[in-house]
């Protein structure tokens, strides 16, 4: 026994020597892209848990005008994010990657935005929904733009499969710590200091604000593209928008991702589970607790189960495994706080190793598409810009359909928002109804939001022998390019892709 126990912390610090010493990357960059990351978790984080709470409890907004504020400015960042990838996927006059320009300029507006969304100005309530909406479609611009810069970036910097898995997990440890920190914190305090809610919100939001402002600056100076190579050409855009239809791994995380909005629903309203229905907020940072625990044992068996599972395997069965966990948390019910806690925590498990796999499988997806453009068309197209802007174009409508449908859920339960008279606000007491019908909602959006994406990945078939025949012939076929590369510019030299 303790010769087997012996073998697998061998294998175990074997297999993590070999993603923290990446052959593709240096510690360096490997820390630039993770504080990135985090630092960018860090602000959403805070906007995602708590902005919704916010505005309707102490701006005094009404559930139906959040709805409609959110929807117009998630509407014009659906617009921008294509406009982005076209935009990154071209070098700049001097020849330098407009990526990482963006990676520098964005941080500041996106970190100011997300801290001003958490100050209650003492004006009329008209004025109030114009402020928010200023700087809520401010903070969706920048988010945007700095997201697909960084991701963009990341498919650059490695073609090798193996070694661009390990990049991404060990990002996604940076992702989650980011992202767990403020839904850990923020109900802990609130519970503690309920009569200073509203001024707890505005303190994290500034301390993540400063935090993840100077993370997100990181990654300008440490990362480096290196997939350029010599040969390749800019695809002209009908060439590119041909490629992205061949692109079938990339749609069908894009339509599970779309469907994956019904999720984030159930991940919304825990907020109001806890502290309306439960009257128990620091449910939030024990559940929180418990769930970005096993997010972190998810993450760190990617490597491991990525030997035997694929990406899209470890996506799809996470769905499945959280959906199950939802119908029976409705079948139970949340009489027990100790279930509640344990069954949402124990929910969290895989969704760790879920968003390392995203990370990972999009990257492999412009593998996927080279190949086809080449065996279809003769002319091998990566586009990586453009492929996480239609990933991020789903992301923001999955974003607008879950601030269109958990506003729309608190309408149907008949949920009231707090009283606005003049510069006065007041909170009101939800009723019976009111409250359980916040249980039905979250646990209505955790099932059908796992389950239906969990079939949608089922289709993507990139993986297996599948994909070790095409990386083979995928190979050979850069190489062959390089060469002939060679053979007429002598003495140029070129990097390979």
């Amino acid at each position: 026994m303790r010769g087997e126990r012996t073998s697998i912390i061998a294998k175990v610090k074997a297999g993590w020597s070999k993603v923290i010493h990446n052959p593709s990357f240096t510690i360096k960059e490997q820390f630039g892209f993770s504080s990135g990351i985090m630092g960018n978790s860090m602000a959403q984080d805070v906007e995602a848990y708590a902005l919704t709470l916010f505005l309707t409890r102490f701006m005094g907004i009404a559930a139906s005008y959040v709805l409609i504020l959110e929807m117009v400015a998630k509407i014009a960042n659906i617009i921008i994010d294509p406009v982005a990838g076209v935009i990154l996927d071209r070098k700049g006059k001097n020849g330098r990657s407009r990526a990482k320009a963006f990676t520098l300029v964005m941080p500041l507006p996106l970190a100011v935005s997300s801290v001003l969304l958490f100050v209650v100005p003492k004006i009329n309530l008209t004025a109030r929904i114009v402020y928010v909406f200023v700087f809520y479609l401010i903070y969706c611009f920048a988010d945007g733009f700095y997201d697909m810069s960084l991701l963009t970036i990341s498919a650059r910097m490695t073609t090798n499969p193996k070694d661009r898995k390990n990049f991404y997990t060990v990002a996604q440890f940076a992702s989650t710590f980011g992202g767990m920190l403020p839904s850990g914190l923020i109900p802990v305090f609130v519970a503690l200091y309920m009569e200073k809610e509203a001024l707890i919100y505005f303190l994290f939001a500034l301390f993540f604000g400063a935090v993840g402002f100077c993370l997100m600056v990181v990654p300008y100076f440490t990362l480096k593209e290196k997939t350029d190579a010599a040969w390749r050409k800019n695809a002209p855009v009908k060439l590119n928008f041909k490629a992205l239809m061949l692109n079938r791994p990339m749609w069908c995380l894009i339509f599970s991702q779309i469907v994956d909005s019904v999720r984030q629903v159930c991940y919304t309203g825990l907020a109001y589970f806890y502290l309306e229905t439960l009257g128990a907020f620091w449910m939030a940072s024990v559940a929180g607790t418990i769930s970005a625990t096993l997010s972190y044992i998810g993450i760190a068996a990617v490597p491991f189960i990525g030997n035997k599972l694929s990406s899209r395997d470890i996506i799809m069965y996470g769905y499945f495994y959280t959906g199950i966990l939802y119908v029976l948390f409705l079948f139970v019910g949340y009489q027990s706080l100790v279930f509640v806690a344990l069954l949402v925590g124990f929910a969290g498990l895989p969704n760790g190793a879920m968003s390392s796999s995203r990370s990972i499988l999009l990257a492999d997806s412009t593998d996927y598409m080279e190949y086809m453009t080449w065996k279809r068309y003769g002319e091998p197209v990566r586009s990586e810009a453009m492929v996480f802007a239609l990933r991020s174009t789903a992301a923001r409508i999955s974003g607008l359909w879950k601030s269109l449908l958990f506003p729309a859920g608190l309408v149907i339960i008949g949920y009231v928002s707090a009283k606005s008279f003049g510069n006065t606000t007041i909170s009101v007491v939800q009723s019976t109804k009111t409250l359980d019908g916040i249980f039905y909602l979250i646990t209505g959006a955790g099932i059908i939001g796992n389950i239906i994406p969990g079939i949608i990945m089922s289709f993507d078939n990139y993986t297996g022998k599948r994909k070790e025949k095409i990386l083979e012939e995928l190979y050979e076929m850069r190489a062959k390019r390089q060469a002939q590369w060679d053979a007429e510019h002598p003495g140029e030299g070129g990097t390979q892709a």
